[in-house]
C-alpha cells in the first residue's frame, strides 16, 4: 500500500473522508455516521452498509481520470441525490439494496465521469447537500424485542392443553383458576345443557290427547 499523494489527499479533503491507495488506486472511505440501521434486528456499524465510497484511477496526461462513487441513500434521498449529480454532468449507474431486512430500508448509488479527479470531486461533495445529515434511527424494535413481546402474548393466553402421562389423555387448563377438566366433563356438560327437559315434553303431549 503506497502513501496518498497530494493529489489523492486533496480529493479526499473535498470528499470529507479518509484517503488511501490500494493497488495503485486512490479509494476515499466517508462513513454516514447518522444513519444507524438494523440489519436483521441487529445494530450495525459496517463500512459495508453505512460507508460512501470513491476512487480515480487511469490519470492521462490531461488530467482527467477515472472517477467512481458509491454511497448509501435512504430511499427518500434518492430522487434528490439523482438530480444532484445529473445536473453536475455526472452519470448515475446504479440504484438498488445490497442488504436484506434492513430497518431502515437501505439503498446504495453509484456514478461515475472522465475528468480531473478534483472536479469530480467538487460535484460529488455539493450533491451530497442534499442528503441528511439527522440522526436516522430505526422505525421497528429489534428482533429480540419482538420475540419477547410474542412470548409474552403466549403466556397471557387463557386456557391451554396439556398431555397427561398417567392417563395417557388431554386435559384442558385454565390460567385463571389453575384447575383442569376432561374433555369427556366438558362434553358432558355441554349435552346436559342443550338437552331438552323431558316433563315439558310429557305436558305437552298429554294436552293434546
Amino acid at each position: 500500500m503506497n502513501s496518498p499523494s497530494p493529489l489523492c489527499q486533496d480529493f479526499a479533503r473535498i470528499l470529507g473522508g479518509t484517503a488511501e491507495v490500494v493497488n495503485g488506486v486512490t479509494t476515499v472511505t466517508r462513513i454516514r455516521s447518522n444513519l444507524k440501521p438494523l440489519i436483521q434486528g441487529r445494530r450495525t456499524r459496517s463500512a459495508l452498509a453505512i460507508a460512501a465510497l470513491f476512487s480515480f484511477e487511469d490519470l492521462d496526461s490531461r488530467g482527467n481520470a477515472l472517477n467512481l462513487g458509491e454511497t448509501v441513500i435512504l430511499q427518500e434521498e434518492a430522487n434528490p441525490f439523482i438530480s444532484a449529480l445529473r445536473a453536475r454532468g455526472i452519470e448515475v449507474t446504479a440504484l438498488h439494496n445490497h442488504w436484506l431486512l434492513t430497518d431502515p430500508v437501505l439503498m446504495f448509488i453509484h456514478w461515475k465521469s472522465i475528468e480531473p479527479p478534483l472536479s469530480f470531486a467538487r460535484k460529488t461533495a455539493e450533491a451530497f447537500r442534499v442528503l441528511t445529515t439527522r440522526t436516522i434511527a430505526p422505525k421497528k424494535r429489534s428482533s429480540s424485542g419482538e420475540h419477547r413481546s410474542s412470548r409474552s402474548s403466549h403466556s397471557s393466553s387463557k386456557r391451554g392443553s396439556v398431555y397427561s402421562i398417567s392417563s395417557g389423555k388431554h386435559r384442558s387448563v385454565s390460567s385463571r383458576s389453575g384447575k383442569s377438566y376432561s374433555s369427556k366433563s366438558r362434553v358432558k356438560s355441554l349435552h346436559r345443557s342443550r338437552s331438552v327437559r323431558p316433563s315439558s315434553v310429557s305436558l305437552r303431549s298429554r294436552k293434546l290427547r
